[in-house]
């Protein structure tokens, strides 16, 4: 192997990896946008349960948050 060829597969190596690389933080971009709009979906969900739960009489016992289901 000459030392032409072997620049040109250590370029074909270096475009692969910086290809993959790009693809990764395309990737990231997209995960922390939905991370974020998830945990914002989250806080609204807690607050309007904090708000609810102001709302119903002291002697009401709360249901568990995981068993708690409702309709809208």
């Amino acid at each position: 192997m000459n030392a032409s060829e072997l620049l040109r597969l250590l370029q074909s190596e270096h475009d692969g990896t910086a290809a993959r690389a790009d693809h990764l933080r395309e990737q990231i971009e997209r995960l922390t946008t939905a991370l974020a709009e998830t945990e914002a979906r989250l806080a609204e969900l807690t607050a309007t349960r904090k708000d609810i739960d102001g709302l119903t009489p002291p002697d009401h016992e709360p249901a568990p948050a995981e068993a708690t289901t409702a309709t809208v």
